[in-house]
């Protein structure tokens, strides 16, 4: 490795957090979104097809050039309704906060599911709000069961916590 490849790999590392062995840099937060998005879902097929070391079939290999199965499976990003992570077309299909950044552009069909809506003071409110994480928590499961009985695969779910 050059010397100033081994430097940059060095400040990467510096800024990871403690026992994260990789450092991905992105231009901004959707792009940071987008790339997660891919990497789960390139991580769920290696972990399906039995490990990193096992190669697509020949047959995923052709059928991903043509946006079929099986190279392009049906996997599905799950969001909470009212979040917004970013304005590229995966951030955006698990974005719902305003339609002004959607409309006119096309989405993937994947779930948004019940976000909990606690009141405030948290500690004045701990049972209606422990009520709301249920709620949401069960929303959940349910959709995750819907999109698998649509024969889409849920990988990975956003959320930002606030």
């Amino acid at each position: 490795m050059k010397e100033q490849d081994q430097l940059n790999k060095d400040a990467f590392m510096a800024v990871a957090p403690p026992g994260m062995t990789r450092v991905t840099a992105a231009m901004c937060g959707t792009c940071a979104n987008e790339g997660a998005f891919k990497v789960a879902m390139m991580s769920y097929a290696a972990r399906k097809r039995g490990g990193w070391h096992v190669a697509p079939t020949p047959e995923e290999m052709c059928s991903c050039l043509l946006n079929q199965a099986p190279g392009s499976p049906e996997y599905a990003i799950m969001s909470l309704k009212q979040g917004f992570h970013g304005r590229l077309l995966g951030a955006l299909s698990t974005s719902r906060t305003k339609n002004m950044h959607k409309v006119d552009i096309p989405a993937f069909d994947w779930p948004a599911a019940e976000n909990p809506r606690y009141k405030y003071p948290l500690a004045d409110n701990v049972e209606y709000n422990r009520a709301q994480d249920q709620m949401s928590l069960a929303d959940i499961r349910a959709k995750y069961e819907q999109w698998a009985e649509k024969g889409k695969e849920v990988v990975a779910f956003i959320m930002e916590p606030v």
